[in-house]
């Protein structure tokens, strides 16, 4: 099952979940049903408490990890669309900062693969390396740094599948 899934519906989870188990032991004919139900509820509740402190603890995460990552682009983005206006190749400043930006996109998406960064995020975040991929130079360098097989397996093809609608 998967994490996000659990998440919006733990509450539905942990009642199906205790009706379940009290239909078992109720048909069981167990002697002592009531402590039997009474631990089912306590651990249900538990399982609640559980699931929305986790919940919280990776909401609080994502909201570094966004923060962060939006700073690092911030300090970025006037550089980054001075590269995309100039015309002719990048020398090495450029290409510096084309290599941070594409260090930091690689960052979001081993964060995104690890369920840390909200789909809608991702989908946003790929559309804004997109356009600057769509950019013959730009795209030149990023070419040039794949083959070094670094970017934790960020590829062009997982940016685009990364602007589809989910």
């Amino acid at each position: 099952m998967s994490k996000r899934f659990v998440f919006q519906n733990y509450w539905w989870l942990a009642f199906a979940v205790v009706v379940a188990a009290i239909a078992v032991v109720v048909k069981s004919g167990a002697t002592d049903r009531g402590s039997l139900i009474a631990t089912t509820l306590g651990t249900a509740l538990s399982s609640c408490y559980f699931v929305q402190k986790q919940k919280l603890d990776e909401l609080r995460l994502f909201n570094e990890l966004f923060t962060n990552f939006n700073c690092r682009y911030d300090t970025m983005n006037a550089k980054l669309e001075d590269i995309l206006a100039a015309n002719g190749t990048i020398d090495a400043e450029p290409k510096k900062i084309l290599v941070d930006y594409f260090n930091l996109c690689a960052e979001e998406y081993l964060f995104f693969k690890e369920g840390y960064i909200h789909p809608k995020v991702w989908q946003s975040w790929c559309r804004g390396m997109l356009y600057y991929l769509r950019n013959d130079r730009i795209r030149k360098i990023w070419d040039e740094e794949m083959i070094s097989g670094s970017y934790y397996g960020l590829t062009v093809d997982t940016i685009e599948q990364g602007t589809a609608e989910r």
